[in-house]
């Protein structure tokens, strides 16, 4: 009984573990394209909008962990939008205009019929790292509703690892010193106790 257990659970185990790349080639269920070979799959980060009954889910992809002197346009930004109505339980699909804003100012402006890629929308455009940006998106099939959504770039990210880290070694230096200072006054103490005894 005991073997047939664990036979069964280490099955288990090996099917999750196998189905676990087939998993992450999906974009909230549904599937995406135009991979590079040396591109994550998984978007690194979301960003969330809400209007009215709609959920808007915004994935940017700017070939954030690939060698940029591999890509055809690495300056292009990758912008991925699916519209959900939590009502209604269905993706929108209909006509949509996408404008970039860099500090509120309209940068690029793109109109869409109609949702592609398996219900999602995109628009690729060259952003520099230096903008303030947000996407403003209007849903002309829902009487011209509209919401904006801001986002970054991976390059515009603070890593704080190597702060953390820094600040860490600072920290244990300090504490070092400290102790160290601490045992020598400590040392200087009984040595003069032992001289007067």
């Amino acid at each position: 009984m005991n073997t047939a257990f664990r036979t069964f659970a280490l099955g288990v185990l090996l099917l999750v573990a196998a189905t676990g790349g087939a998993w992450a080639h999906h974009f909230k269920g549904l599937p995406h394209y135009n991979y590079f070979e040396n591109y994550p799959q998984v978007p690194e980060e979301e960003f969330l909008g809400e209007v009215a009954d709609y959920e808007i889910s915004l994935v940017v992809y700017d070939f954030q962990g690939i060698d940029r002197k591999n890509v055809e346009d690495p300056d292009n930004v990758r912008l991925f939008v699916m519209i959900f109505n939590l009502l209604d339980n269905r993706v929108y699909g209909g006509k949509l205009t996408l404008e970039i804003l860099d500090r509120g100012e309209v940068v690029e402006t793109e109109v869409l019929e109609s949702s592609e890629l398996e219900n999602l929308y995109a628009m690729y455009r060259p952003l520099p790292n230096t903008g303030k940006y947000a996407l403003r998106l209007t849903l002309h099939d829902e009487d011209g509703l509209q919401t904006t959504i801001p986002f970054r770039l991976s390059s515009q990210k603070v890593h704080w690892g190597p702060w953390v880290a820094g600040a860490l070694v600072l920290l244990l230096a300090v504490a070092a010193v400290g102790a160290r200072k601490a045992r020598v006054k400590q040392d200087r103490i009984e040595a003069r106790k032992r001289k007067g005894s």
